[in-house]
């Protein structure tokens, strides 16, 4: 991961009271232990979805750490309709954070259901003394800015963008970013760069950030390998993907890699954990087509045993960045100790350090294969890797290291007020 440039503002943290621990390059470096120093800020987010998407996890997550800090948050999702599964509802609930439904948050242009939201929002902003609007998608940040813009109060608008990118132009996005935005939260710096440059945000109004993981549940002590339940043999060398099977996610690649890989690396095979509308043509019918189906194990989606699930790879495969840009998927197999061969695209580089915590590659299928080859032959690389993989996200991925960067922006932005 290269370092963070000087013109992109960092959580300032003390230095680690033991200098001999390693400590990669990374936003956060070390996490603070809690000294509550300030009057809680009380912050609204809005979340215009019901599913439990790439983006949900680390807002509830940021939330719930929100809280654990003293700040007053309140979490405000679209509701399902009928027929529909409250998957974010449900996921939110298990882990203590209840969702409110005062919002409609529809997700398109409707006159009707954006006034009322707009008008609703800014009563609860108003009533609920709301300091900070946090919001996380284009629809509920028009909705969140307009109100924020029109309360008594004027609370601070502030949004994440979750794609791991740069925000892509266009006149929707020059509208917000003119009108409705206090501050912007990233998780990747080179995009953060792009957009100080392509809409003139001003460097101090801008948070690189790491993406957080529950660095406990996804511990390597308490892991347990389900290899036999999977039907994986016990000598295998297993390499795993987690992914929605889309056509974007490149596994007609990886399945001519892995053919390409089977003469040099007999006891390979892979682990394909992820389930999707397309999955026969986008990954079964490849796999077919390249003679490698007796090598592929297609797990479909886990959930009670998605853990256990992952530790029962050697390292993990990842060529695209899904809907979650902070690439959680990563970040969960490198908590777990997990090698990553990572592609040269969108944040992968940033997250996986070549011949430190993984293998950066340009992933075409012979490149993919030699990487897949490299770590199927040679424990002690994999041994090595994973285990700076395992110190590298507790350097950097816990929730409260997140939280607290996330904290401090806050403190700033609200100090500094609304830019308009």
């Amino acid at each position: 991961m290269g370092s963070l440039q000087s013109d992109l503002p960092v959580a300032s943290f003390p230095p680690d009271p033991n200098p001999s621990t390693p400590q990669p390059t990374n936003l956060c470096r070390s996490f603070r232990p809690f000294r509550f120093q300030y009057t809680p800020v009380r912050i609204l987010h809005l979340f215009g979805d019901h599913k439990w998407t790439g983006p949900a996890e680390p807002t509830v997550n940021l939330c719930l750490a929100l809280r654990e800090r003293g700040h007053e948050v309140w979490f405000a999702s679209r509701k399902a309709g009928p027929g529909q599964v409250a998957a974010l509802d449900d996921r939110a609930r298990q882990r203590g954070l209840e969702p409110l439904h005062l919002f409609a948050l529809t997700k398109w242009m409707n006159f009707r259901d954006n006034w009322s939201d707009q008008r609703k929002i800014r009563k609860y902003i108003e009533e609920a003394k709301v300091d900070v609007v946090h919001v996380h998608g284009s629809h509920d940040h028009l909705l969140g800015g307009w109100a924020a813009r029109r309360a008594k109060n004027k609370p601070v608008v502030i949004r994440t963008y979750h794609k791991g990118t740069a925000y892509a132009p266009g006149l929707g996005a020059k509208v917000l970013m003119k009108l409705y935005v206090d501050g912007w939260i990233s998780y990747t710096p080179a995009g953060l760069r792009e957009d100080i440059a392509n809409y003139g945000l001003p460097a101090n109004r801008t948070l690189a950030v790491e993406g957080a993981v529950d660095l406990d549940r996804f511990d390597p002590r308490k892991a347990h390998a389900v290899r036999e339940a999977l039907g994986l043999p016990a000598d295998a060398v297993v390499a795993g993907i987690v992914a929605r099977m889309q056509r974007h996610r490149r596994f007609p690649v990886l399945m001519e890699a892995m053919k390409l890989a089977a003469g040099r690396a007999p006891n390979l095979r892979l682990l394909a954990v992820g389930r999707g509308t397309h999955k026969e043509s986008v990954a079964v019918e490849p796999a077919k087509q390249f003679g490698v189906s007796d090598r592929v194990v297609f797990a479909g989606y886990r959930a009670a045993d998605y853990v256990d699930t992952l530790a029962s790879i050697d390292f993990k495969v990842f060529l695209v960045p899904g809907s979650d840009g902070s690439c959680r998927a990563v970040r969960e197999a490198m908590a777990l100790g997990k090698p990553v061969i990572a592609a040269k695209r969108g944040l992968l580089p940033e997250l996986v350090a070549h011949e430190k915590t993984g293998l950066v590659i340009e992933d075409t299928p012979q490149n993919l294969a030699d990487a897949m080859v490299r770590m199927a032959g040679d424990a002690r690389l994999r041994e090595r890797l994973g285990k700076a993989a395992r110190l590298d996200a507790v350097s950097r991925f816990g929730p409260r290291v997140q939280a607290a960067a996330i904290e401090d922006f806050y403190k700033r932005i609200v100090a500094m007020g609304p830019r308009r």
